[in-house]
């Protein structure tokens, strides 16, 4: 890392709570807001099931994405290189393009432009879009260039205001809103847990630890460097960066519940368009007119901290591969990239994006989880291939899924595999293979 985006030696740089503040408002992004509403609302009765099934893949992942970066010496260059060199380059670029200028930053801010500013600015419709998306990346542009400070602008000021917004609004629908006793949807009926597992999926958020991970882990050690300090050890990092994910974990959980009791507090036999209209629904019934101003400033500062971490995210990795490049330069590339994007809408943002992100789950969750027990299967590099391969095989599989229209010819022998009606066909295969590869290598040693 340079020094243009050495991070500033504070105080709070190190310290596990605003390091995770700072964690929480990079994944607290729009998508996070408006799943849990309407999962909350579905669930009806089989609420609790549902909402533990969301944060195993809406938290747990994540987390363990961020522990995997921790532990792997070249952060996600470093865990894809186990796979093959090749791999880790393309899977790291696609990462950083899906999460980043093709998707996760155009969608962010697209949201917090319909669901916040349109709200409560009146302007001609022409100038409005243009408007928000100057001042949005503008923001964005000078705080993800300041990254240096990234702890103290976000850890410290942004997400306090963030969580004090949604903290007031979750107390508010608390105190007079009441539970509706009633069925679950067809989809939370059979098995809630596995259906809040699949709807805790769609905050990728596992795909942005990777990416986080290293800014995390960059936070820290510069703030080491920076204090004229002894670089930490690879231990001692993974314990900080362990306790900054908890941190902000805890804080996910709280806000995950608070926001799935509004959407069951709000419940009503026609549903809703989509979570941002239940909010802002919850928000005008229980703070009048000004809830819609106190909606659309949660959305706006979710958009925005979760943006100004994606272009730092991408940008640090920009300049990691190619250095030749100063990180400012980086930085201005993907914030016009961003706001470039944000102007498509976000149908064709999701048209794109979404075969895309089916691709790279899998990987991403069979890599991160082999590199977790890596001390076990570090000798046996075969383990990788397999494993992570034939998770490779099976999203390809379901991306060319989502792009045609009529089933594959080989669709009714995956649907027998276990799970497959969920939609994870492919996890017991790449447990199987990953197994083989474990065994082969060991029968490679033993001759």
């Amino acid at each position: 890392m340079d020094k243009d985006h050495a991070v500033n030696p504070s105080s709070s740089a190190s310290n596990p709570l605003f390091l995770g503040f700072m964690l929480l408002s990079f994944f607290f992004g729009a998508g996070n807001l408006i799943f849990p509403p309407m999962l909350g609302m579905n669930a009806g009765l089989n609420f609790t099931p549902a909402v533990i099934g969301f944060i195993v893949t809406a938290i747990a992942l994540p987390m363990l994405s961020l522990i995997a970066i921790a532990k792997s010496s070249g952060g996600l260059l470093g865990l894809g290189r186990r796979v093959h060199p090749v791999f880790a380059y393309v899977f790291a670029i696609l990462i950083y393009l899906s999460i980043g200028a093709m998707y996760g930053i155009p969608r962010a801010a697209n949201v917090g432009y319909e669901m916040g500013f349109r709200h409560f600015i009146n302007l001609p419709e022409g100038i409005s879009l243009i408007t928000y998306v100057v001042v949005f990346f503008s923001v964005c542009y000078l705080c993800a260039l300041k990254s240096g400070r990234l702890v103290d602008i976000i850890g410290k000021v942004l997400t306090p205001v963030l969580l004090g917004v949604i903290a007031l609004l979750c107390g508010l629908a608390f105190m007079h809103l009441t539970p509706s006793v009633h069925a679950p949807s067809e989809q939370f009926n059979s098995n809630p847990l596995s259906a809040g597992i699949i709807e805790g999926y769609f905050t990728l958020d596992a795909l942005a630890g990777l990416a986080f991970g290293t800014v995390l882990a960059n936070a820290i050690m510069g703030s080491t460097k920076a204090a004229g300090q002894a670089p930490l050890a690879p231990q001692q990092l993974v314990k900080v960066m362990i306790q900054s994910s908890l941190v902000a974990g805890l804080f996910l959980g709280l806000i995950y519940f608070g926001l799935a009791w509004i959407g069951r507090g709000m419940y009503r036999p026609e549903g809703y368009e989509n979570g941002a209209v239940l909010l802002s629904s919850a928000a005008t019934q229980l703070m009048g007119n000004a809830g819609n101003v106190a909606f659309g400033m949660i959305v706006i500062l979710a958009c925005l901290t979760t943006c100004i971490g994606l272009i730092n995210a991408c940008s640090s990795f920009a300049n990691q591969v190619y250095p030749k490049i100063g990180y400012g330069v980086y930085v201005l590339i993907f914030t016009v990239l961003g706001a470039l994007f944000s102007n498509l809408g976000l149908d064709s943002i999701l048209a794109i994006a979404v075969p895309i992100m089916v691709f790279l789950y899998p990987i991403s969750i069979a890599l991160v989880l082999l590199s977790l027990i890596h001390p076990m299967i570090a000798k046996h590099p075969l383990t990788y291939v397999f494993g992570v391969g034939t998770a490779t095989l099976f999203a390809f599989n379901d991306m060319l899924s989502n792009l045609v229209s009529s089933p594959l010819p080989w669709h009714s022998l995956i649907e027998k595999l276990p799970m497959a009606e969920l939609g994870l066909g492919w996890i017991v295969p790449t447990i199987l293979m990953a197994l083989l590869g474990f065994v082969i290598k060991r029968s490679d040693q033993a001759i």
